[in-house]
């Protein structure tokens, strides 16, 4: 196991990261959106792979396309908080890396959202991508987003810790405590785990701030991310993106954390 995915592993199974996980809902923005409507089954409604779950975000959302719908994630903490939020759903604790549990063309759309794919190394991605073409149905999509290898997030390493105001004062006081708590744990990781770093090509691996600098992510560019789903066997030219839904051609700006991809295989 790669040691990115050894520091990832641990951040997920956080009870803090799980709270985080379980209130989420709704779009991430507009990019994701318009990516999801993209990447429908074109005959209204059909059989879903949602890979990734985590606290099931888009199980509320991809219920309405799906005929069949099957959550996965490879933290099993995760996979007991979808069945506990969406107890009428299945989700089951899968590692994209292998689907063999699926036979070919076993569904219409899959969607690995919120940078789940950046989670794993180089090695890690190629092998999601190729088994997502394989269990793909013809002209199937697979919807998914991933980093920005160029943001300025990354040099400027910017902190998601924000103090949640609230009126009850023992709240407060707990939020105010996990704050500080949460800035003195994140400076501290960032000492030990920015050593560990890939810089060097078009990916790489990078330190992220979620989670209190709790992650490191695989960080791509357009470019590259079309190669990789080429040689995995989807039809190009994917499309790329930002995050108010406007595509991207072969170079972002710095100012994309992130991008949305739909790729579909090739056939119908």
């Amino acid at each position: 196991m790669h040691v990115m995915e050894s520091i990832n592993r641990q951040t997920w199974r956080n009870p803090w990261a799980l709270r985080d996980y379980r209130r989420s809902s709704g779009y991430l923005n507009e990019g994701e959106r318009a990516a999801f409507a993209i990447g429908a089954p074109r005959t209204g409604r059909g059989r879903v792979l949602d890979i990734g779950v985590g606290g099931g975000r888009t199980a509320q959302l991809l219920r309405d396309v799906a005929s069949d719908y099957i959550g996965v994630d490879y933290t099993p903490e995760m996979v007991e908080l979808c069945r506990k939020n969406h107890p009428d759903l299945r989700f089951e604790h899968m590692d994209a890396r292998d689907l063999s549990a699926f036979p070919d063309g076993s569904f219409d759309l899959i969607v690995f959202s919120y940078n789940g794919i950046d989670s794993v190394d180089a090695a890690g991605r190629l092998a999601v991508m190729r088994e997502a073409a394989r269990v793909l149905a013809s002209g199937g999509a697979f919807v998914f987003s991933t980093f920005h290898r160029g943001w300025r997030g990354f040099e400027h390493r910017i902190d998601y810790r924000r103090l949640e105001w609230t009126s009850n004062p023992v709240r407060l006081g707990l939020r105010t405590l996990r704050y500080v708590e949460g800035r003195i744990s994140g400076t501290l990781r960032q000492r030990r785990l920015r050593p560990l770093e890939q810089r060097d090509g078009e990916h790489a691996i990078m330190l992220h701030g979620a989670h209190d600098f709790g992650v490191m992510v695989y960080a791509t560019t357009p470019a590259q991310v079309r190669s990789q789903l080429a040689e995995a066997g989807f039809a190009m030219p994917a499309l790329v993106l930002d995050l108010d839904g406007k595509p991207i051609g072969a170079a972002a700006s710095a100012e994309h954390e992130y991008f949305h991809v739909v790729a579909h295989k090739p056939g119908l």
